[in-house]
């Protein structure tokens, strides 16, 4: 504390001592901040240059230690018409505010100029870390999927939960978008969807009151690729992976602008196949259940996009968006499952499961935007999206039970069939209005209102029809035949005023939910499980206090507070099987979860980021294994609170004009308290850690190199013991075809280090030695993670640069999930 202190201390003093400061902020054309503006302070004698900056990601700037005399501030971007600031004179020890600059609408035609930007692949922001997926020639040759699993402080576990800083409830949005998917089906989506179409991935923490609170932990938001170029633009890429099998993807994108219309589109097709090696030991009534096996799991996917902007005039614009997919999967498990003793060392039945799992998804979105801004500082979004989703799943489960391990003579089989089905439709309605105040006294203060309303209302159908006997003598299962359907209605609305003030930035939030949740569970004897059934309202407040020490530093604070609702899937009492004693269910009792996050961080030269966070998460929930017999069987459920505190630090660092690097580490103290049933008190404490690290080379105009590299701890999640997870990856990548074209060589987990282990054979933490908690189990999985991997890319069309439109709508966050295997 007393280092801090001093800092501290020394930071202030740095601050009085300080002299002849100049700060602004650019403004783009509608009046919104220009972010990374190139901005030069000129001598108005003979426009001579005395400094040069960047503007920030909030459009403003500081030139610091400027000689006394009088000045003039030019701002430019790519795609705008350059502007001048008003003359700034500067005599003695004195702050001076210049007063916004706005920049012009301009077209530019790049003939004969080669221009060159270095952008790097991580970026660390106030309020977000950004990977920049079109700056990384390691991510070329990856899925979204593998982008996630690597990406810092993120981790996803082999039931396609995503973490981030070791915490649960992270909300997944696509081009501002909430994906409307589950872990397992957004799962598919991202491994259907190829890294080269991604333009970048925001992680942000603590997301103000616009936002919607659904997520515990982050939100990651994915931006594909958008072509600002004016006339007919696109790119083509392709790629090819080879492990002990083959990974495949080819995509294309196109845009075409004029002054009143754009028309874009991608389109990202995947053929995929891959074996994971699956090893489980259980402990069950005194016997050991040892399986081995593996799963077969093949994917074909194609992701679409299309969409028209059209600007009716200056301020206003029409958007329409379509996106989707349809999706593929091939999935099977091979097992062999010994069952006996340990004591005695021998096996006295075998059971040979397979299980053959062919599904099919498909998901069309419809999105229809209209946007008014003008130089006043208003700027209001309506947006109506409608998102219809369907999944069919059937499933045959064969089970040959056998005396003995030498797996003959079969004593006996059984078969069992599903045919699971779920449609689900999402209608979401949102207007946003922003409006924004500039003040001359003092020069540069402002203050900015956003608010909004949204409606987002949730219908979902799910049907499991299951069958019993051999393929010609078949018969309905009226116990597990089961519908399920629900509803789930939120209404809500959010206010947020912040104001700037000299080197202070302060912003207040509050976000009001109303839910309505209904759920009704039937089987064919018309037993009955109307649940969930409630309605309640929570407030979601966010603060943020941000303070600019110096040009270079600057200390912020967050808060917010957030809400985990369950996956509807989770919600189902279906019963899904694996093996004869392995199966998966729902859980109606289900309950959300609230988690409140603090975050203090100091950022030095906007890019070096220290941060400091702690969460407490009431209801929170997990996956747990119960037992019933011999039989296991994984739900979800709400086992407690957790306590989370974070310590991170991240920096960009160049060695050399031909060497960057990039390196995030993250230390999180967890404690765990609840219970798994009544009998099963636990209290436990946790350490996580997550490291990355980028290395990019700069080898000549045309060859580049990247190395880049991940380690997740071993940690625990509540009881559960969790293995630790890391890769190594290379790549080379050289231009052709006139710098038009892009040809790209990696190796994918160099070291074939990426497998998860997960057991539950820990002790208690209140000193009960040999205490153990539920079902003692291994699970040990490993997947073709070491691949080879060739990619090219070639972009064509004009050179004539225009600003392109951003706009964010609003479906409802991502909780449609659909069971898939354990």
């Amino acid at each position: 504390m007393a280092r801090f202190l001093l800092i501290l201390v020394f930071l202030i003093l740095t601050v009085l001592a300080q002299a002849q400061t100049l700060r602004g902020s650019v403004r783009d054309v509608a009046n919104r901040p220009a972010p990374y503006a190139v901005v030069k302070l000129l001598r108005l004698t003979d426009s001579t240059l005395v400094r040069g900056n960047i503007a920030d990601q909030n459009g403003g700037y500081t030139f610091a230690n400027v000689p006394a005399g009088r000045y003039y501030v030019q701002a430019s971007l790519v795609g705008m018409k350059s502007a001048l600031s008003a003359v700034v004179q500067v005599a003695g020890n004195q702050l001076v505010l210049v007063s916004p600059i706005q920049l012009g609408e301009a077209v530019q035609t790049l003939t004969g100029v080669e221009v060159r930007v270095r952008q790097l692949p991580v970026e660390q922001l106030v309020d977000k870390t950004v990977l920049n997926v079109a700056a990384d020639a390691v991510a070329q040759g990856k899925t979204a999927y593998e982008l996630l699993q690597q990406a810092p402080g993120v981790a996803i576990d082999p039931n396609d939960n995503i973490r981030m800083a070791s915490k649960q409830g992270v909300l997944v949005l696509i081009d501002g978008k909430p994906t409307n998917l589950s872990a397992a089906d957004l799962a598919s989506l991202l491994r259907a969807t190829s890294a080269a179409t991604i333009d970048k991935v925001e992680l942000m923490t603590n997301p103000s009151a616009r936002y919607d609170a659904q997520g515990g932990a982050v939100i990651i938001n994915i931006r594909f690729r958008r072509d600002k170029s004016m006339g007919l633009n696109g790119s083509v890429s392709g790629g090819y992976g080879q492990s002990d099998h083959h990974r495949a993807n080819a995509s294309l994108d196109l845009n075409y602008r004029a002054k009143r219309i754009n028309l874009f589109g991608n389109a990202s097709g995947s053929d995929n196949y891959q074996i994971t090696n699956v090893g489980i030991d259980r402990m069950a009534g005194g016997n050991l259940f040892r399986q081995r096996g593996y799963d077969s799991d093949g994917t074909r996917g194609l992701v679409y996009k299309t969409g028209v902007d059209y600007f009716l005039n200056s301020r206003q614009t029409l958007g329409l968006l379509v996106s989707g997919n349809t999706i593929s999967n091939q999935f099977g498990t091979y097992t062999a499952t010994g069952i006996g003793n340990p004591s005695a060392n021998r096996v006295d039945t075998s059971v040979v499961n397979r299980v053959d799992n062919p599904a099919q998804n498909n998901r069309i979105q419809a999105a229809l935007n209209y946007r008014y801004a003008d130089t006043t500082g208003l700027e209001l979004n309506l947006d109506a999206d409608l998102t219809r989703f369907a999944n069919t799943s059937p499933n045959t489960l064969t089970s040959n039970f056998i005396a003995g391990a030498d797996y003959r003579p079969v004593l006996f089989t059984r078969r069992n069939r599903f045919d699971a089905h779920t449609d689900i439709t999402v209608v979401a309605l949102k207007a946003d209005l922003v409006k924004e105040w500039k003040s001359r006294r003092p020069a540069g203060a402002s203050v900015k209102l956003e608010t909004g309303l949204k409606h987002t209302d949730v219908a979902t159908n799910n049907e499991l029809l299951a069958f019993t006997g051999a393929a010609s003598a078949e018969q309905p299962d009226p116990s597990r035949t089961n519908r399920f359907t629900y509803r789930e209605v939120v209404r809500a609305g959010y206010a947020s005023l912040s104001r700037s003030v000299g080197k202070w930035s302060v912003q207040g939030g509050l976000r009001a939910e109303h839910t309505t949740a209904i759920g009704r569970s039937t089987d064919l004897l018309n037993r009955r499980i109307d649940r969930p059934d409630t309605a309640y309202l929570n407030l979601f407040p966010t603060a943020f206090v941000q303070y600019t020490a110096t040009p270079n530093s600057q200390l912020s604070m967050k808060y917010g507070r957030r809400i985990g609702r369950p996956n509807y899937q989770d919600l189902n009492p279906f019963v899904y099987p694996v093996d004869p004693y392995t199966s998966g269910r729902g859980n109606p009792y289900l309950r959300p979860n609230y988690t409140h996050n603090v975050e203090l961080s100091y950022t030095y030269k906007w890019a070096t980021t220290i941060k400091l966070a702690y969460s407490r998460t009431a209801d929170f929930s997990t996956d747990v294994i119960q037992q019933q017999g011999v039989v296991a069987y994984q739900t979800v459920a709400n086992v407690g609170h957790v306590d989370a505190l974070n310590v991170s630090v991240s920096t960009p660092y160049q060695f050399t004009t031909w060497w960057n690097m990039y390196g995030y580490a993250g230390a999180t103290w967890n404690r765990f308290v609840g219970q798994l049933s009544p009998t099963e008190p636990f209290n436990e404490r946790a350490f996580a850690f997550e490291g990355y690290m980028q290395q990019s080379f700069t080898l000549s105009s045309k060859w580049s190199m990247q190395v880049s590299g991940f380690w997740n701890a071993p940690t625990r999640q509540a009881v559960y013991q969790i293995g630790g997870l890391g890769a190594l990856n290379l790549s080379v990548q050289t231009k052709v075809l006139g710098n038009r074209g892009k040809l790209t060589f990696g190796l994918d987990d160099a070291l074939n280090t990426m497998r998860w282990r997960w057991s539950g054979t820990q002790q208690s933490g209140e000193g009960q030695a040999g205490l153990m908690y539920g079902p003692q189990f291994n699970i040990d999985r490993k997947w073709e993670s070491r691949r080879v991997n060739i990619r090219f890319s070639y972009r064509f069309g004009r050179n004539e640069i225009k600003a392109a439109r951003q706009r964010e709508t609003g479906a409802d966050s991502g909780r449609i999930k659909v069971k898939g295997n354990l």
